[in-house]
């Protein structure tokens, strides 16, 4: 018996050995370059900052601003995988199970992102969080305040305006945006188990310190607006932590490109030349996410 054992596991030994040496440039070429393919479904959640607003031409998804160069478009190109782009403009993780609708009217904008989830789907990407309790708007409505000489030179206005938010203070809501991330992942990877998930981080906005004409903060709030930014991506961590995903750490590799840097993958107030729209990204970011993951895709 321990001499067929033993046997079994030289033959195995020896075939791994000849499958490595067999490097010739005709199997090479046969190889796809990605792990996934034409007969693959792709799936992307995600708000503004996925549907990337006017960085190119828009799909037929009304309402939801997407473009066919953001990073799901890019990431199917490439691959070739079959997507479906429900990214949409103003969307919280609510909408990954619930109609996106407008304020007012309660007109459906877009139907639930999880539609169209199921065992088939191979594919994940998922950025969705900022708009969760008003955060990210509440930087903007910063930004267009102070620009409009509203807060006047107060400092750290929004910080203590942010003390009666509305729906709670930063610091007290912060907890809740990481279950509501992580209840969405779970929702989703319960659908899609068989999928290969990615959580995209949100890029840096602002510079380390301070802010700029581009970006107007009272004095000392910029710590305030950074501090959100950084739970949207402490959220994201947690979110793909507990359901196994890959997280795509965008905060790093944005470094350096703010918009305040003279390289800036973000628009500020002000979009003088075109290629996005106020305080979103440019395709530079967009560009810069499709590279990430498809790197986690090679073959």
């Amino acid at each position: 018996m321990i001499r067929r054992l033993a046997a079994v596991t030289t033959c195995l030994a020896l075939a791994t050995a000849l499958a490595a040496c067999d490097d010739s440039p005709e199997k090479k070429a046969e190889e796809p370059p990605y792990v996934l393919g034409e007969s693959d479904q792709y799936v992307a959640f995600g708000d503004s900052y996925t549907s990337a607003p006017g960085t190119g031409p828009v799909t037929k998804a009304e309402g939801c601003s997407q473009t066919r160069v953001n990073y799901p478009h890019r990431i199917a190109k490439a691959t070739g995988v079959a997507l479906l782009d429900h990214s949409c403009n103003g969307a919280d993780t609510n909408n990954v199970v619930d109609p996106q609708t407008t304020a007012r009217t309660r007109k459906v904008i877009a139907e639930p992102q999880i539609d169209g989830v199921g065992e088939d789907t191979d594919l994940i990407t998922f950025r969705m969080g900022a708009n969760d309790f008003g955060l990210i708007g509440r930087i903007f409505g910063c930004a267009i305040a102070y620009s409009k000489g509203v807060l006047g030179n107060t400092p750290q206005a929004c910080t203590t305006l942010d003390e009666t938010a509305p729906k709670g203070p930063v610091a007290d809501v912060k907890d809740d945006l990481t279950a509501d991330v992580v209840a969405a992942l779970q929702a989703i990877s319960d659908r899609a188990p068989n999928a290969r998930i990615f959580v995209i981080g949100y890029p840096q906005i602002l510079p380390p310190e301070g802010s700029c004409a581009l970006f107007p903060l009272p004095p000392g709030d910029d710590a305030w607006a950074r501090g959100i930014i950084e739970d949207f991506n402490v959220a994201l961590r947690a979110g793909a932590e507990a359901i196994d995903a890959t997280y795509i750490d965008m905060w790093e590799v944005s470094a350096g490109h703010d918009t305040c840097s003279d390289d800036p993958w973000m628009a500020g107030i002000k979009v003088p030349d075109g290629g996005a729209v106020v305080f979103h990204p440019y395709t530079t970011e967009g560009q810069a996410v499709a590279e990430l993951v498809l790197a986690e895709l090679k073959s």
